[in-house]
């Protein structure tokens, strides 16, 4: 019966739909509050990070209110093989020295210590080409999309598919308070050839597949949710370990977007191209 595949993915439709719109309202918000769209690393906005290795036996809930004095001060502990470090990020207005004498006086240990520097004018110029980046990898990825399969429907799906997942992924960095830096971004990177590869997964099934079309949706689902949930998998044992924070920063966003390509993928993209196979007779 015409439809009815369709019809049965229509009732989930709300839920993706709903996730694209709550993480618009996010960035929006965001945006008219700091008058950025995303949260920047020093690197991205310019600024010091001063690393203490082996700092003993303190807490980072301690130190807020020693550094409370230089203002809006993020404070990070970093694990590894090698020990623990505390990651200081002050604006480039303040006196690093002083934040050290201000740690030594409340009793850290900062003996073994690391300052990095990023100017205002390199930050911009990391920010200008992070975008660029970006952009340049959806424009491609769009792109090689349309010529695969050639047609508007299943090509806009996998475009959208991939847009949600990018824009509820940098929602919720906000919300989880996850810096856009190099790290982060790269995983945004992954994250778009990743969400293309299980959409373009889908979309071959659905339209060039042996079967009925649910017989086709299904088997494209199993294959589908193995590689995501393995991939889950590793990225939730790398943050239980914690051996890196630039490996956990990756993994953390990376996680976040694998979770939501479930719903965009298997919801959103399973639902246009049940209409669009049983509107166009590919049943």
């Amino acid at each position: 019966m015409a439809g009815t595949e369709f019809k049965r993915y229509r009732i989930l439709i709300p839920i993706p739909v709903i996730l694209l719109i709550f993480s618009i309202i996010v960035l929006v918000s965001g945006y008219l509050q700091t008058g950025d769209w995303f949260l920047r690393s020093v690197e991205l906005k310019g600024g010091t990070v001063i690393t203490i290795n082996n700092p003993g036996d303190i807490s980072i809930a301690s130190l807020e209110n020693p550094l409370s004095e230089f203002g809006v001060v993020a404070i990070r502990e970093l694990k590894g093989l090698s020990g623990n470090a505390v990651s200081i990020e002050i604006g480039s207005e303040i006196d690093e020295n002083a934040v050290l004498a201000e740690l030594k006086a409340f009793g850290v240990n900062t003996q073994d210590n690391s300052v990095e520097k990023v100017g205002p004018a390199l930050s911009s110029i990391f920010w200008i080409q992070s975008q660029f980046a970006i952009i340049t990898a959806f424009v491609l990825m769009s792109i090689a999309v349309f010529l695969i399969f050639r047609t508007f429907v299943p090509s806009f799906a996998v475009i959208l598919a991939a847009a949600s997942d990018i824009i509820a992924t940098f929602a919720f960095m906000q919300i989880f308070g996850i810096e856009l830096s190099f790290a982060s971004l790269a995983a945004i990177l992954t994250l778009i050839g990743y969400s293309v590869d299980t959409d373009v997964l889908l979309t071959t099934r659905v339209l060039k597949g042996a079967g009925s079309l649910r017989e086709r949706i299904n088997a494209a689902m199993k294959t589908g949710l193995l590689m995501s949930f393995t991939a889950i998998g590793a990225l939730a044992s790398i943050l239980v370990l914690s051996l890196s924070v630039v490996l956990s920063q990756i993994a953390l966003v990376l996680l976040i977007g694998l979770i939501i390509d479930i719903a965009n993928t298997w919801i959103q993209n399973a639902s246009i191209l049940a209409w669009h196979a049983e509107r166009k007779g590919i049943v």
